[in-house]
């Protein structure tokens, strides 16, 4: 037989959950929603980095190819006659010519990295770096160029990235609006974050 005060309290838990329950709940489905919504966003982001880098190769290809037929990198990217899509940030891919634009006397950046300075010709008073494959558009292309954290730049052909998500860059890979971006770096040897270089 069953006792009366027992048999209201279990017909009230067939009837539905308390308020405590449903806000366990919700809670509990709360935590798994942004767990999986971060999950998302990183792995959207790691898609566009991914897309970025694989732009930025065939980019690369063209203006290697352009290196081979005339001798140097193009001056701009509108040189290569070829559709050159937005990033997936919507951002343009830059691009800074270094070879053939270094300042007068200085050859090229070589294998440790350093810039290999020529000695100026006897006579010349200062040099034109022009035997050295110097000279021509003179310090703008180093100032601009990409640089590691020691401020060494890190091609010696030619610049390509893109800005990342944010937009925002500086020359120097340390700082902070640099870190998101998508670079080449040593030559073509690194395409990646450049955090990572």
């Amino acid at each position: 037989m069953r006792s009366p005060s027992t048999a209201p309290a279990r017909s009230r838990r067939a009837r539905g959950f308390t308020f405590i329950e449903v806000m366990v709940a919700v809670a509990i489905v709360g935590v798994l929603v942004s767990i999986a919504g971060s999950s998302y966003a990183k792995y959207v982001e790691k898609a566009k980095v991914a897309r970025a880098i694989a732009e930025m190769q065939g980019i690369a290809k063209h203006l290697d190819a352009a290196v081979v037929d005339d001798g140097g990198p193009p001056a701009s990217l509108a040189d290569l006659a070829i559709p050159i899509p937005p990033d997936p940030w919507g951002h343009p891919y830059e691009y800074l010519q270094i070879a053939g634009n270094l300042p007068p006397g200085m050859s090229a950046i070589d294998g440790d990295g350093l810039p290999d300075v020529a000695a100026p010709p006897a006579g010349t008073g200062g040099g034109s770096g022009g035997a050295q494959g110097g000279g021509g558009g003179g310090a703008p292309a180093i100032a601009a160029a990409r640089k590691d954290r020691f401020l060494v730049p890190i091609n010696s052909d030619y610049d390509l990235y893109s800005r990342g998500a944010d937009g925002l860059t500086r020359p120097q890979l340390h700082d902070a609006d640099s870190q998101d971006d998508v670079i080449r770096g040593a030559n073509g040897s690194y395409y990646g974050l450049a955090e990572g270089f």
